[in-house]
């Protein structure tokens, strides 16, 4: 396996590039409240870790997060477990190399209290199925994890002139190494921060750029599986699945200080918010309709945030009342 993988830097590349740099100069110039600030922190984290796990088959949905069943608790464990560990690269991973022991570390975070193989590499032969249970891709044996991963640590603590380049090698060398028995699309993804990190290469807030890659995920898995042989192709898409998650997050931004500089919106309540955009007048019985799985007292709340923060208004009597967005 070469590591790195043979590919030109095309004009395309270039492109996206230069775009998502000019948005990292614009987000880190922005003079936000921080309230406004953490919100935006604490939702683009929680998308990010939601997403990737929504990748590897898991099916939560952020509106009806707050409020799981019995059995769907290890689902949001999955998910909170991504949260840690994007909290220990924030933390931990600044301007230092990376090396197997942070790759463990990513990987016992992921699995925590989910697994008994959390923080071992594999050692057993391992194989990638497709959705019809057939082996698409037979990883190398475990005798070779180790030589590797050496390999590729000496690349990703080189010198490179484009850290996102880099970090997206990493995570297609990392899929087809394949050390782990399972969780390794979840450390992969993770990898991509965390070599962001260690070359000082920060975004002024977590891009969930997993959202991108779970709303086109045949087109994710199908660059992973051919990326070594048309790697300009993967880098390509996975730039366009940053810089589309950048352009997201602006406008997120923009809407919040157009409204007064209230505060960024949780996402619940972000989404009751565009349901009577989207409706003009909505009663409390169509937005409980939406959320099956959510106590009437926790929408009531919702509903009493967005009335306190002027967004919203309401007309009619208790069982009568409508909403509408606030002109």
């Amino acid at each position: 396996m070469k590591i790195p993988p043979s590919y030109t830097i095309s004009d395309e590349m270039l492109s996206l590039i230069t775009k998502i740099e000019a948005q990292r100069l614009y987000f880190s110039s922005l003079n936000l409240e921080s309230q406004i600030k953490e919100n935006i922190r604490r939702v683009s984290l929680l998308k990010s870790s939601l997403f990737s796990a929504r990748i590897e088959g898991n099916p939560l949905k952020i509106s009806d997060f707050d409020f799981l069943s019995e059995t769907e608790k290890e689902k949001k464990k999955e998910i909170f477990n991504i949260v840690e560990a994007i909290n220990f690269i924030d933390k931990k991973i600044t301007k230092i190399p990376i090396t197997k022991d942070i790759i463990l570390s990513l990987h016992a975070w992921v699995l925590k209290n989910l697994s008994p193989d959390a923080g071992h590499f594999r050692k057993e032969v391992s194989a990638i199925f497709n959705q019809a249970g057939m082996a698409v891709y037979m990883p190398p044996p475990p005798s070779q994890i180790l030589k590797l991963l050496d390999n590729l640590l000496i690349y990703i603590n080189s010198e490179e002139k484009f850290p996102l380049l880099r970090a997206f090698v990493v995570h297609l060398i990392f899929e087809k190494i394949h050390p782990f028995i399972d969780g390794n699309g979840r450390v992969g993804r993770l990898l991509i921060s965390a070599v962001l990190k260690s070359q000082d290469w920060d975004f002024t807030f977590t891009v969930p750029f997993e959202e991108y890659l779970d709303e086109h995920k045949d087109e994710y898995y199908s660059h992973l599986n051919d990326g070594l042989k048309n790697t300009n192709d993967y880098l390509e898409f996975m730039l366009e699945a940053f810089y589309q998650q950048i352009e997201r997050i602006k406008i997120q931004v923009n809407a919040e200080t157009a409204r007064e500089k209230h505060p960024f919106l949780p996402p619940r309540q972000e989404e009751i918010f565009n349901i009577i955009k989207d409706q003009f007048i909505a009663s409390f019985d169509m937005i409980r309709r939406r959320f099956i799985q959510i106590p009437e007292r926790t929408l009531r709340y919702d509903l009493k945030k967005l009335l306190d923060r002027k967004l919203i208004e309401k007309s009619g009597e208790t069982k009568g009342r409508y909403y509408r967005i606030r002109k």
